[in-house]
């Protein structure tokens, strides 16, 4: 059948039960196409939540800790409750909540370490400071932690005490809230998370972390590091949050670490008159000045191509980052993309980085604030290169969600909003935005197409069709089977997909949308682990009133006055018909050309004559 107006939902990701879409803009896709939008989607039916924090332990983090202390266990009570505060507001909006969540700290501290290993001997070619030296030079090495800080309630105006966290599963370093816990249990994990999240445990008796970060680092060395192994799981949704007040220095040559001056060093400097190395510049003078000689830190490109490659499918990664950026309300937009913004971020005068004249010539000299400067909630560097991974990472493409959030705020409340309004975006999108039309036969005009992992192939695939109907990297690319589903009659038997707007569990998942429907595989038809699902859909978007493209399925659904019509099209003798023997929706009906709007002509649909004959655009295929 002909289309006049289309509308395109392409889904591409991992699917268990459905598929979805969101609302981004592009510029048209075909002739018919007067709306588009291309969105990778994670599909996650569990709800399942893994939750990194990399969480700088580093002492000039003291100011950021209590506000720490107040808004991450927030953040976890409202990923659990679907979005109700602990006042029972909802201030990010309802969403489905998380059934099974993983949360694992981790601070950026890898001591003098580097990735690939370096060659280089401390006290010989470099002098680290001794918290870079402990462990062998590791540091904490990306090992989750379990133990920290938290207020004792016997003595609330005491200094923060030792604890423990409780809900680690057996020789584990992530805290598990599994599906089915009871609410005693989610006290107790809330309260670890507020433990394990606060200062470590040695951050007293020896002054915290490495004072030389290397929070992007981090993040991948926790994935590498096997102690860790269970917290990442392929089949959840990932977000990883940063929160530091200095800019990354993970780097591929630790000698920028020197904290004397060291001859040997080409790395020398910056020093004071006093000819004292100030070490707070070092990873400024050597890796993020501009003209300078080399670079020994690592690129940008590594973590935006690592952090997108935490998981099979990027689209199941969120992106987050509490840092340097100023408090300015004209970096809060709105800006037509993510990218936008973080380019006006970097192009702000409070993101250049210059050493802070409030401190010239002494030997703690840092760079000027690009925030907090005089307040007690503390000061922060400019975070240009987290700023930068976040910006690679809209740009391109992937699916990744990317967050970006002053770390100088007096409040994390409304950081934290956006962190979880990012992630219930994607829990959302297990739900179609809008409602899909059924056609005669019970079908959509959708298809469903499914990569498969390396060597599997259509042929032995449940509810495929044997033959590959394309390749992609090696991998054979299958169309699922679309099944009819109506109503009247249930879930449909047989293996493949179907559209589903009627039956409980789909009333339960999409709740938070006046129109409920989404897409389903029949039991023994979900898509196997590693492989991945691209949902294309070709249709009418459906008008707000009677008119073209109206659902209907007898002629006097189409009901209108010929009168509206003949303005509307500027034509006359128009009236709407119903093509109940296809797409069961209102047409425009027609005996020639001379009766359809401009640009259109008179399709004759079933070759009879002009009985069954409709205005369409010419530029359109005829299905």
């Amino acid at each position: 059948m002909k289309v006049r107006f289309a509308f395109l939902l392409v889904m591409v990701g991992f699917i268990a039960t459905v598929g979805s879409c969101s609302n981004r803009p592009l510029n048209p896709l075909n002739p018919c196409t007067i709306n588009g939008v291309v969105q990778n989607v994670p599909v996650n039916p569990q709800r399942a939540l893994d939750v990194l924090f990399i969480i700088d332990d580093s002492p000039s983090m003291l100011e950021e800790q209590s506000k720490l202390a107040l808004q991450v266990p927030r953040l976890v009570n409202l990923l659990l409750t679907g979005g109700i505060d602990v006042n029972m507001s909802t201030p990010v909006g309802e969403f489905p909540a998380v059934e099974s969540l993983h949360v694992g700290i981790v601070t950026p501290d890898l001591g003098h370490s580097t990735e690939p290993p370096h060659g280089f001997t401390p006290g010989v070619h470099f002098t680290p400071t001794s918290l870079c030296e402990r462990n062998n030079g590791n540091g904490k090495a990306g090992f989750m932690q379990v133990a920290g800080l938290i207020d004792d309630d016997d003595n609330p105006s005491t200094p923060r005490v030792m604890c423990d966290a409780q809900t680690p599963p057996a020789d584990t370093f992530y805290l598990d809230r599994p599906t089915g816990a009871s609410m005693s249990f989610d006290v107790q994990f809330v309260d670890d998370v507020e433990c394990v999240t606060g200062q470590p445990a040695d951050f007293i008796s020896v002054g915290g972390g490495c004072g030389f970060e290397q929070q992007l680092e981090a993040i991948l060395a926790q994935d590498r590091n096997g102690a860790n192994a269970g917290f990442s799981r392929q089949d959840a949704l990932l977000a990883v949050i940063l929160i530091t007040d200095e800019d990354d220095c993970s780097t591929t040559d630790p000698r920028i670490f020197d904290t004397v001056p060291n001859p040997g060093n080409e790395f020398q400097g910056p020093f004071t008159t006093n000819d004292e190395v100030q070490f707070n510049l070092r990873c400024y003078e050597h890796g993020t000045k501009e003209g300078r000689p080399s670079d020994p830190l690592q690129s940008i490109e590594r973590y935006v191509q690592g952090i997108a490659a935490l998981k099979d499918d990027p689209s199941q990664v969120v992106f987050a980052a509490i840092t340097g950026i100023p408090e300015d309300p004209d970096l809060d937009g709105p800006f037509p993309t993510d990218v936008d913004r973080y380019d006006a971020i970097l192009a702000h005068p409070g993101m250049e980085e210059i050493p802070d004249p409030a401190s010239a010539d002494t030997q703690t000299q840092q760079l000027r604030p690009a925030c907090g400067a005089g307040s007690a909630d503390g000061a922060a560097a400019p975070g240009r290169r987290v700023v930068e991974v976040a910006k690679g990472l809209a740009e391109a493409n992937n699916g990744v969600g990317t967050v970006v959030e002053s770390i100088c705020a007096s409040d994390y409340a409304p950081a934290l909003n956006a962190i979880v309004e990012r992630i219930a975006d994607a829990l959302r999108r297990l739900c179609l935005p809008r409602p899909l039309n059924r056609n005669s036969e019970d079908l959509v005009g959708c298809e469903v197409r499914e990569v498969q992992p390396e060597g599997a192939t259509c042929a032995d695939a449940a509810g495929r069709e044997p033959e590959a109907v394309a390749n992609e990297d090696g991998r054979e690319v299958c169309r699922v089977i679309q099944l009819p589903s109506n109503p009247a009659t249930g879930v449909p038997a047989g293996l493949g997909w179907f559209y589903d707007d009627f039956t409980q569990d789909t009333m339960d998942a999409c709740f938070f949308n006046d129109d409920k429907q989404r897409v389903r595989f029949t039991e023994d038809a979900e898509p196997e682990s590693g492989t991945r699902i691209r949902f294309e859909c070709l249709q009418t978007a459906p008008p707000q009133d009677v008119d073209v493209g109206w659902p209907c399925a007898i002629d006097a659904d189409c009901e209108r006055s010929a009168e509206s019509l003949d303005e509307q099209y500027d034509r006359d003798n128009l009236s709407l018909v119903c093509d109940e023997l296809d797409t069961n929706t209102c047409q425009l009906f027609c005996t020639g050309n001379a009766e359809c709007p401009g640009g259109f002509s008179c399709f004759d649909a079933d070759g009879d004559g002009p009985a069954e004959s409709y205005c369409v655009n010419p530029t359109c295929t005829l299905n």
